[in-house]
């Protein structure tokens, strides 16, 4: 989980997921994405077209805030499993490091990068498990969808020190804790996503769970007031659950 800086307008010192908005060169990687086609990702995603974007922009996103590359050199398989970058080779380590600073200031572009390096993209890594629409009345509005990926084991998470101040890996019953005791900051859809999730005993678990999801429904809270404070619920839910 991330946390945002405090000067950023949008959930200004909450703790999240890694994530952004979907760029227009997310697409052009399309056929750099290994097992998934934009004709299957737009179908898990309810699209007419364009779905692979929103797995790009994940991966992207995983990269440029928390560091982690859900990429590999290689389309091949060994069995069900590809090999990710390792990343704990300090000359690589700091290859890609500076990379990644270029990436957030703007000076190079993600698929640029992906291309030069001739990498590919694990898009069918990524498993689709909710879908969330801010409810009106916000000076923003936000269609945000979540995915569940297992991190490589040859990485290390790291913050980017710019937008994300402070990071840590922590597990969801926990983070709930952590909440409840008003230690961690978050809103209302990444509690739930922690939520359905926080039961699961292994990472194993969760991705099982995610394989099996279908027909995910789009999710819109409703803003109520309580003692002149804004709250959020989902439809037909009581106020007091998370």
């Amino acid at each position: 989980m991330l946390k945002r800086s405090t000067e950023l307008d949008f959930s200004a010192g909450a703790y999240v997921f890694p994530g952004g908005a979907v760029d227009q060169s997310d697409m052009d990687l399309a056929p750099r994405c290994i097992g998934l086609t934009d004709s299957e990702a737009s179908k898990s995603l309810e699209l007419d077209e364009g779905g692979i974007a929103f797995y790009v922009a994940a991966i992207r996103e995983c990269f440029e805030e928390a560091g982690i590359m859900l990429l590999t050199s290689t389309p091949e398989r060994s069995g069900s499993l590809l090999r990710h970058l390792d990343l704990r080779s300090l000359e690589i380590k700091n290859e890609f490091a500076t990379l990644r600073d270029s990436l957030n200031k703007g000076e190079l572009k993600f698929s640029d990068m992906v291309n030069s390096y001739d990498l590919y993209l694990t898009a069918d890594d990524l498993y689709y498990v909710s879908h969330w629409v801010t409810p009106p009345g916000g000076r923003r509005r936000y269609d945000t969808r979540f995915f569940v990926s297992i991190a490589p084991e040859n990485q290390d998470a790291l913050h980017d020190e710019s937008e994300i101040v402070d990071s840590l890996w922590i597990h969801p019953k926990k983070a709930l804790e952590r909440f409840e005791n008003g230690e961690l900051r978050m809103i209302f859809p990444t509690l739930r996503n922690l939520k359905a999730i926080a039961e699961f005993k292994s990472t194993q678990e969760v991705i099982e769970w995610a394989s099996g999801l279908s027909d995910i429904r789009t999710l819109s809270p409703i803003r109520v007031y309580e003692n002149g404070e804004a709250k959020f619920v989902l439809p037909g839910e009581e106020l007091t659950s998370l």
